[in-house]
């Protein structure tokens, strides 16, 4: 579902985007992931969420037109004037709080988008500027909330020709185009960093190859190491006669390993023979002897 929104949204497919993220994050648990995680994913539904919320804002500021002629007047009805004085007038949204507005990005192969989450500014009060690699953008909040700045001093650079920006009702959006294609380790640098392929893990050269979940533990060593603590401890009564049937099995040949099979199964595990040019001759079951006090029976 996430590379299925991913598509979307690519599209500009907000709603089939925004509902293929949320099906994503339900199936990753609510919980940290891979690739992916649910915090990157949560980030996508608000990018959803936004898009929609503009195009919902664009479709509702359309002017609406009628065929139908306009009514006679009424001498009896009021003034319009004295209607639209009767009527409250909507209060203005009020303008964001410096402290509350925060920038969140994304990038694809050929560009950066940075995404300044700030509502109802109005295009005259945003001043943006593009460099090599850097960029600046400017809102005027209003006289009581003041000025917001973000200065972005870029991982790499950038083609300021090809950098946009738009206003709109939730976030003002910068689109920077990179001059190298590929992908950003970060959004902040010093300009100097290098663009590398996407969907493939940067190889290290100092992390050891026994690495598991994250880890720097050599498991391996820690592996070696039990095997070791096992060999040198020293097992006593019928665990040390296992041990060493098991250490005898281990290193016999292949006839030696037959000839104890055959002995100790046939024999009901009163003999265990490595000589198989004896026991492939020999009938245990026959010649078998119950212990003392004992007899053998056979069941079935």
């Amino acid at each position: 579902p996430r590379w299925a929104g991913l598509a979307h949204f690519a599209l500009q497919e907000w709603t089939a985007a925004r509902s293929a993220f949320a099906a994503a994050l339900l199936l990753s648990g609510g919980g940290g992931e891979a690739g992916g995680g649910a915090a990157e994913l949560r980030r996508w539904v608000r990018k959803a969420d936004a898009e929609l919320a503009e195009a919902a804002a664009g479709v509702g500021s359309g002017a609406t037109t009628s065929g139908a002629s306009d009514p006679a007047p009424n001498p009896a009805a009021p003034p319009a004037s004295a209607v639209a004085a009767e009527k409250p007038t909507a209060a203005a949204p009020p303008p964001p709080d410096v402290s509350k507005v925060r920038h969140e990005w994304y990038q694809t192969q050929s560009h950066v988008v940075v995404s300044v989450l700030a509502r109802n500014v109005p295009p005259d009060a945003a001043a943006v500027s593009f460099a090599d690699a850097a960029a600046d953008v400017a809102i005027e909040l209003g006289p009581d909330a003041g000025t917001y700045r973000l200065a972005l001093s870029l991982f790499a650079r950038v083609r300021p020709d090809g950098c946009s920006f738009r206003v709109m009702p939730a976030k003002l959006e910068l689109k920077l185009e990179k001059l190298v294609p590929g992908k950003w380790e970060r959004l902040e640098g010093d300009g100097t960093g290098g663009a590398t392929a996407f969907n493939t893990a940067a190889a290290s050269d100092t992390a050891p190859r026994t690495v598991y979940s994250g880890s720097r533990r050599d498991w391996d060593a820690i592996d070696r190491e039990v095997t070791r603590a096992e060999e040198e401890e020293k097992p006593e009564g019928e665990e040390a006669l296992n041990k060493l049937f098991q250490q005898i099995y281990g290193n016999a040949s292949e006839e030696t390993r037959r000839a104890m099979n055959k002995s100790f199964q046939t024999s009901g595990g009163t003999v265990l023979s490595t000589n198989w040019s004896e026991v492939k001759e020999k009938d245990y079951e026959k010649e078998r002897t119950a212990p003392d006090g004992q007899e053998w029976k056979k069941w079935g």
